[in-house]
């Protein structure tokens, strides 16, 4: 028994095959029978057990083999609805005000500094409030989205108009934002399309510090002009149109009035490869 085990080297149901074979020798037989019986009891090469062949059977059917743990699933990619309330809650965040800043008490009779001096925006023209922005223009078509500036009042001729590069809102995966009544629903991550006008100001947005010196034309959606320092050459925002140059965000918030400086948003919007 020894010997067939060294010989064969093969799998258990081998081994007791090569063992019933041998057994049934009798005593005394040459070692030349012995050898030959246990090439008997040797599996051909290459050959496969039932088991192997019915696996491969079942391979072959795509069936699971027995025993072997199916894979999981992947979650379920969210629905449009979902989106839409988790866009919406993104909004709220926006829209809401942001907290004001801690006011430190003096002594009385103590200097304090001008605050008309340290509040003056940065890019604000001489002529402010006589001379201002009228209408803030942003075409939609790839690849600049191009921002223009009209001004009116005694200094109007002398003010930068651009135009300047902006990125309007990506949408929601599977929204057409061309359409004007679905770029206006909220949770669209749409730029909505038409006339607005200016509704406030904001040093940067509640969810993302990096967008910053806020221009708002549609706060109830958290819809603005701002500086964002990615604007590719397509549509890729949350809904707001993103400056290029910080300086521009800043010339368009110093210079615009709130209820008189209109926000006209136009155009032919390109799907992006990208939406939310």
């Amino acid at each position: 028994m020894s010997i067939c085990l060294r010989a064969t080297g093969r799998s258990s149901e081998g081994e007791r095959t090569c063992k019933r074979r041998l057994y049934s020798l009798p005593f005394g037989v040459p070692a030349r029978n012995v050898a030959d019986a246990m090439k008997k009891a040797m599996p051909p090469a290459g050959s496969r057990s039932n088991e192997e062949k019915r696996a491969a059977k079942r391979a072959a059917k795509g069936q699971t083999p027995t025993g072997a743990r199916r894979p999981a699933t992947a979650a379920a990619a969210p629905s449009l609805r979902e989106r839409i309330a988790e866009a919406k809650k993104l909004e709220a965040l926006d829209r809401a005000k942001a907290r004001a800043p801690s006011v430190k008490t003096t002594k009385p009779g103590a200097v304090q500094p001008a605050a008309a001096e340290s509040a003056t925006p940065p890019l604000r023209n001489s002529d402010f409030p006589n001379t201002y922005i009228k209408e803030i223009s942003v075409q939609l078509d790839d690849p600049d989205h191009s921002v223009t500036l009209t001004w009116t009042g005694p200094q109007a001729a002398a003010q930068e108009t651009g135009p300047f590069r902006s990125s309007p809102g990506a949408g929601l995966k599977g929204l057409n934002c061309d359409d004007p009544a679905t770029s206006h629903r909220s949770g669209s991550k749409c730029t909505p399309k038409g006339t607005f006008v200016v509704s406030g100001f904001q040093d940067h947005l509640n969810c993302d510090s990096r967008a910053s010196d806020v221009t708002w034309f549609v706060r109830a959606r958290g819809i603005a002009l701002h500086y964002f320092p990615t604007v590719p050459k397509y549509a890729a925002s949350h809904g707001c149109v993103r400056l290029e140059e910080k300086r521009v965000a800043q010339l368009i918030q110093s210079n615009s009035r709130v209820d008189l400086t209109n926000v006209v948003i136009d155009g032919v919007w390109t799907k992006p490869r990208k939406q939310w």
